[in-house]
């Protein structure tokens, strides 16, 4: 039998839920600050799982009502001992490497891009303009797939906003792309570059590519940690 990785619903129909967990799973509550409540991914007892699905473990604390279950890394106990300072510093060279890899892809792909808009401008008879992707069609791009294969073999769980300030930083370059595409186009049909044409809906064009990077984003991103129904909540406790 072929080994994969289960995806966050299945992890769910199997997962138990305890009182003990914070709020949806069990009955804690927190009232400080979301960012700074003692959730299962910043305890040192917390051991990752799934490659795949990184907000998954299991918890190695025998003081914990959670040892030895699965656990997603919200869901949180009484024991908490937070991680000893400096443990992921070796994991962060590779979370760089992982994000500068997917800066480079998002560059080249607007470059791309912009270069069969040019294209389309000074063709005679371009196509017509193919319309908006379907989630599936997102799904099956080469944007789509490099961001699976970044959350399955990176070491550390990267959130929407990491992904969108890569691609912030990746735009800033948008506009110097249209100028080597015009360069480009130049010299692919032999013409003097002052007679190569842009678009007059740069910008909107702009905002179209980096509008389906944030689509393929929200598509990779969807379902992963999704907290369970009321019924699963039923279910699991």
């Amino acid at each position: 039998m072929e080994a994969r990785n289960p995806s966050d619903e299945e992890l769910w129909d199997v997962c138990r839920t305890l009182p003990s967990d914070w709020e949806p799973h069990g009955q804690r509550r927190w009232h400080g600050r979301r960012e700074a409540r003692p959730d299962c991914d910043t305890c040192r007892w917390f051991v990752e799982l799934f490659r795949t699905s990184p907000d998954w473990g299991a918890c190695a604390n025998p003081e914990s009502d959670r040892a030895g279950l699965l656990t997603y890394r919200e869901q949180g106990c009484w024991h908490h001992e937070p991680e000893e300072e400096g443990c992921h510093e070796a994991t962060r060279p590779a979370r760089c490497g992982f994000m500068r890899a997917f800066e480079v892809f998002l560059r080249e792909q607007a470059a791309d891009f912009i270069k069969d808009q040019v294209r389309r401008a000074n063709d005679p008879s371009p196509e017509d303009e193919p319309p908006a992707p379907t989630p599936r069609q997102i799904r099956q791009t080469p944007l789509f797939v490099v961001i699976r294969r970044l959350l399955r073999h990176a070491d550390e769980d990267f959130r929407r906003k990491a992904f969108e300030g890569t691609a912030a930083r990746a735009r800033k370059d948008t506009r110097r792309h249209w100028e080597f595409a015009r360069c480009y186009w130049a010299r692919t049909v032999g013409e003097d570059l002052s007679e190569i044409r842009l678009q007059k809906n740069v910008r909107e064009l702009e905002d179209k590519f980096w509008g389906h990077v944030d689509t393929a984003i929200t598509e990779a991103l969807r379902g992963r940690g999704a907290r369970p129904t009321e019924g699963k909540r039923k279910r699991a406790g």
